[in-house]
């Protein structure tokens, strides 16, 4: 259980030193917009489904890879909708960012036993 929290809080520290340095080199406002608000009707509803969907999976079913699965999505499925209809805040490449440290996270947690 400890494994679990210093892993936590590292992975934590680390990310938002490089969410920090990666806006402050490309020039990236940060971005502050309250709950789930997508680029358009289509990309907030996709969100809201798919949060939807990551909680009934995390409740129902004791397979936490697939939670893991269903977040990867939603933020590949951000960054491509903030790439592709909102390309002037460069906010995609934090998104982006964010979903390689996730995936980063999530590989490394389970190859070292880290995860609960």
């Amino acid at each position: 259980m400890i494994n679990f929290i210093i892993f936590t809080a590292i992975s934590l520290i680390l990310f938002f030193i490089i969410e920090r340095s990666v806006r402050k080199k490309w020039n990236i406002p940060v971005k502050k917009t309250p709950g789930i608000k997508g680029v358009n009707t289509i990309h907030t509803w996709l969100l809201r489904f798919g949060w939807a969907l990551f909680f009934v999976t995390v409740v129902f079913f004791e397979n936490p890879l697939v939670s893991a699965l269903i977040i990867v999505v939603l933020f590949a499925l951000d960054a491509f909708m903030e790439w592709k209809y909102n390309r002037d805040t460069k906010e995609y490449i934090i998104l982006s960012v964010g979903l390689a440290f996730f995936i980063l996270f999530i590989s490394v947690g389970y190859a070292f036993d880290l995860l609960i």
